[in-house]
């Protein structure tokens, strides 16, 4: 692993259980074992830190996304799409953590989470629109919340795997029943 990763992830750690006022370049080089000089020759700044590590997870679930969410019907895009939450999260879950506690209070968080979520808004009307659903603007918003508090819950508690599994399948079973309109 690189020294840059080496400080990335450091201070992710750090991030998530200091928060990221409180948090110090100095901290994060003890725990990376780093010079803080070199903090500063990857990153400018923390907020230059904050951002490269946002943009990094992002990326990240973005390849996951690609993987795992591709549009062949409503009904399993759909389905697919609720499961998201629990990939995400349990693929990278320092990084969901990070950002559970960060996106309310960092602009630029917020902007990224909300950039990430747009492709998935405008496929979930899609979705709806061809099952013939009256308001399928409101229900990509619906699911969008759903979805939204999944990876939050499962981002911030110790859940076990069967657990989560077990929410996503009620959840999904729960919206395959919806009637149409």
């Amino acid at each position: 692993m690189s020294k840059k990763q080496d400080i990335m992830d450091a201070a992710v750690k750090i991030f998530t259980e200091s928060g990221t006022s409180a948090a110090t370049t100095k901290s994060i080089a003890l725990e990376a074992k780093v010079s803080e000089a070199l903090i500063f020759k990857y990153f400018k700044s923390k907020d230059n830190l904050i951002e490269e590590i946002v943009k990094s997870g992002y990326r990240e679930a973005t390849k996951l996304v690609a993987k795992h969410l591709e549009y062949q019907t409503p009904e399993s895009y759909i389905s697919n799409l609720l499961e998201l939450p629990k990939i995400l999260v349990l693929s990278n879950k320092d990084f969901w953590r990070l950002q559970y506690k960060i996106t309310p209070l960092n602009a630029m968080a917020t902007a990224h989470h909300h950039l990430f979520m747009k492709s998935s808004q405008e496929l979930l009307v899609k979705a709806f629109t061809e099952l013939g659903y009256d308001e399928p603007e409101l229900e990509a918003e619906i699911t969008l919340f759903i979805i939204d508090g999944l990876w939050k819950y499962i981002a911030a508690n110790e859940l076990e795997a069967n657990h989560i599994d077990a929410m996503v399948k009620l959840t999904q079973k729960k919206y395959s029943r919806f009637p149409k309109g």
